[in-house]
């Protein structure tokens, strides 16, 4: 039985950690929502409890254990009632009909499944790792295999080993959780420290390394699909007055809530950042050198109306200059030289105003 067990353990982690790399992807992609990613997920969590029926141990000599309902609470709490309804679905038809054929035992196997479902969907459906909630799904998935088993088993000395089996279960759940909670917040982790290595710590916006590789890949596709966008880049005007003035906090808040302008003004699509200092940038993306005029021209008039709140409660009224350049009207590796001329030329010519480089 040791043995036994023992396999049951290692199967569990080795898929729950492969099982965790690939639903990371999902998450990346956000696609953990789609009810087509929920089917795929319940479906291979059907096939894992599949496999951990040949991974027993026994409650006696002619009836065996196994931990095929953890893959039930798994998907129920991963994907939701879609997942979980597919991998109960798959457990409960191939221990009806295909382990060992129709028998009592095998009905009774099957139900235990679909017990194990309704349960999951009481406490686990809300996509959440909640301890409370998942005791409570193991404990009673548990009690109702135990009621199974109760049932099944015609022998004076079987609660012994039934009492075994819910015990191993309920440790075999909690460590599912632990794995499950551990390699969760890890992702997490993993996927701060990425996203803090691509974004401005003060403006929340992209920092200059992260857009060079945007700009590139930005570059590749409008030349694959022959979609234009344009680079614009802005730069507050008198900036150094607030720094000198009010002090680097006031500077750094103007520069924050500039952000936030920066964001309402542009679509989602769009790829903001922060440059370094005052400049910024911005990827305007489907965007001719004539629309782009129309969409500065707004950028410009929304900082000059907006007014910038500093840190002791003064009220300032700030405003950029800004340059564009568009591809392909502009050859790749002229692109960031002919936006940075005509934002000189805003600037050298008055401020407060933008300017497009005319193309080659």
């Amino acid at each position: 039985m040791l043995q036994s067990l023992i396999n049951n353990f290692t199967v569990l982690t080795t898929f729950l950690f492969f099982g965790n790399m690939a639903w990371g992807k999902c998450q990346a992609y956000n696609l953990q929502k789609n009810n087509r990613t929920k089917l795929i997920l319940g479906l291979i969590l059907g096939l894992f409890g599949v496999a951990l029926m040949y991974y027993t141990f026994p409650i006696n000599s002619v009836v065996f254990a196994d931990f095929r309902q953890l893959p039930i609470l798994i998907s129920v709490s991963l994907g939701g009632w879609i997942a979980g309804l597919v991998s109960t679905v798959i457990i409960f038809v191939y221990r009806l009909a295909f382990l060992s054929g129709v028998s009592m035992t095998s009905v009774w196997g099957a139900v235990n499944a679909l017990g194990t479902f309704i349960i999951a969907i009481l406490f686990l459906k809300d996509y959440k790792l909640i301890l409370r909630k998942w005791i409570w799904a193991t404990v009673l998935s548990a009690g109702f295999s135990m009621l199974v088993f109760s049932i099944i088993l015609d022998d004076e000395n079987k609660w012994a080993p039934i009492g075994t089996f819910c015990l191993v279960f309920i440790v075999g759940g909690m460590f599912t959780f632990a794995m499950l909670l551990y390699l969760k917040r890890s992702d997490d982790s993993l996927r701060i420290m990425r996203e803090a290595a691509h974004r401005d710590f003060l403006t929340g916006l992209y920092n200059a390394r992260a857009f060079e590789v945007i700009m590139e890949q930005k570059i590749a596709s409008s030349t694959r699909y022959h979609v234009p966008f344009t680079l614009l880049l802005i730069d507050i005007d008198h900036f150094k007055q607030v720094n000198d003035t009010f002090g680097h906090p006031a500077g750094d808040t103007v520069l924050s809530q500039l952000a936030a302008v920066l964001r309402d003004t542009f679509h989602p699509g769009d790829h903001i950042a922060r440059k370094g200092g005052e400049e910024f940038a911005v990827i305007v993306d489907e965007c001719d050198s004539n629309q782009i005029e129309i969409i500065a021209e707004r950028l410009r008039r929304n900082v000059e109306n907006h007014i910038f709140n500093l840190p002791d409660g003064t009220e300032l009224k700030m405003t950029i200059s800004a340059g564009s350049a568009t591809y392909p009207d502009m050859a790749e590796q002229l692109l960031f030289e002919r936006a940075d001329q005509a934002l000189y030329q805003a600037k050298t010519s008055g401020r407060n105003r933008v300017c497009r480089a005319a193309s080659f």
